[in-house]
Order: C-alpha cells, then sequence, then structure tokens
C-alpha cells in the first residue's frame, strides 16, 4: 500500500504552513525542529479544519 500524498495536499501546506519557523514554535521546542515543526503544522490543520466545519454550518430553517 502507498501513502503518497496528493499533489493540492503539498501546494495547501506551503501555502498555509511554510517552512520551519522557530518563532512560531513554543520556547520549549526551538532546539528540537522536527517536533517543533509538526506541532506547528497539526496546529495550522485543527485551527483549519475548525474554520472549515464553522464556515460549513447550516443553521436550522
Amino acid at each position: 500500500m502507498t501513502h503518497d500524498i496528493p499533489v493540492v495536499v503539498e501546494l495547501l501546506y506551503h501555502a498555509w504552513v511554510g517552512g520551519p519557523d522557530p518563532e512560531r514554535w513554543p520556547e520549549w521546542m526551538r532546539d528540537n525542529p522536527v517536533q517543533g515543526q509538526g506541532l506547528y503544522s497539526f496546529y495550522q490543520g485543527l485551527r483549519l479544519g475548525i474554520r472549515l466545519l464553522t464556515a460549513l454550518q447550516i443553521p436550522n430553517s
């Protein structure tokens, strides 16, 4: 089984998250760039998911 990442996901990642920037990470993670960028990416994905969910909410009629 392959786990290819669709091109659109790569484009969204680079547009939304971008490259590593230690200024975005908690102070205690600045010495671990893999974990710092992973946490930041997860946080941005979670925020995006919540925004999409909120935008798709349809009020009861």
